[in-house]
């Protein structure tokens, strides 16, 4: 295997760990994505044509999807939050598989 490809599949088990632990604690997040700081309450964690994908609620965008490849210098940030935001639901039918939700 080559040794860029095995960090790759490091990278994405240490977002998926601490995306996990994320929704497990109802820890808000911070990444960089698409050249701009986010700061996100994570709902769901799945897999969708093979690529991990997080949903969840930004402040002043509501609902979004991110590809968790595409997001740069994850961190839990010192906020949780507590109650589902409106318009959240369990499953997600475009995710072939959910690995971790509310």
């Amino acid at each position: 295997m080559e040794a860029r490809a095995l960090r790759g599949r490091e990278r994405e088990a240490r977002m998926e760990a601490l995306l996990r632990r994320a929704i497990r604690e109802r820890r808000v997040i911070a990444f960089r994505y698409g050249g701009e700081h986010r700061e996100v309450e994570p709902y769901r964690l799945g897999l969708q044509a093979g690529r991990l994908r997080l949903t969840g609620w930004q402040s002043r965008k509501g609902w979004r999807s991110f590809h968790a490849d595409a997001m740069e210098d994850l961190a839990l940030a010192p906020r949780t939050f507590d109650e589902p935001r409106e318009g959240y639901a369990r499953g997600d039918p475009t995710m072939d598989r959910i690995l971790a939700e509310l």
